[in-house]
């Protein structure tokens, strides 16, 4: 179920936009209500190659391996895709030194209604940044120059880079 109204149909194309300007040509997603109008821009796009999965390891080796072809990838999930796959991302920033964005809808902040996402809001960060990973935050369209150039980040420094994003960076300010 989507909380997307009009405004969520425009921030998912202003956001697609940033990322296909970013070079990215896959994209691994994840079911998630602030995501949903991405995924489907994302999906209807003819430029992004999309692979919707059902476990967040499987976007991190897909996008994995779009790096080691030399494609830029974007992960889309919720921030607990993160946290479930941080020795996968751990590995790629240390080990393998793969780069690729994810792009996280930031659950269990003060906007979101559901006291099952707030740990989520407490910890993803904090174990981002501790797996090595760059971590920026987006709250806006302000932030959305932070869409491609995430993208060229992870690249040079060959590196996975998050994307933390409130709900109104993803759907709009709220009515």
């Amino acid at each position: 179920m989507s909380e997307a109204g009009p405004n969520g149909a425009v921030r998912a194309r202003r956001i697609v936009e940033r990322l296909r300007a970013g070079g990215v040509e896959l994209a691994a997603s994840l079911p998630d209500s602030w995501l949903s109008p991405l995924i489907d821009r994302v999906a209807a796009d003819e430029q992004i190659r999309h692979v919707r999965v059902s476990r967040e390891d499987d976007a991190m080796a897909i996008a994995g391996g779009a790096a080691l072809m030399g494609k830029r990838s974007v992960v889309l999930c919720q921030n607990a895709g993160v946290l479930l796959a941080t020795n996968v991302l751990a590995a790629f920033s240390h080990h393998h030194q793969l780069p690729l964005l994810i792009v996280a809808a930031a659950r269990g902040g003060a906007e979101d209604g559901f006291y099952y996402q707030m740990y989520k809001g407490q910890v993803s960060v904090g174990v981002a940044t501790a797996a090595g990973l760059s971590v920026h935050q987006v709250t806006g369209p302000q932030d959305d120059w932070l869409f491609e150039r995430a993208s060229e980040q992870a690249w040079l420094q060959r590196r996975p880079v998050v994307l933390m994003c409130t709900r109104d960076a993803l759907l709009g300010a709220a009515a």
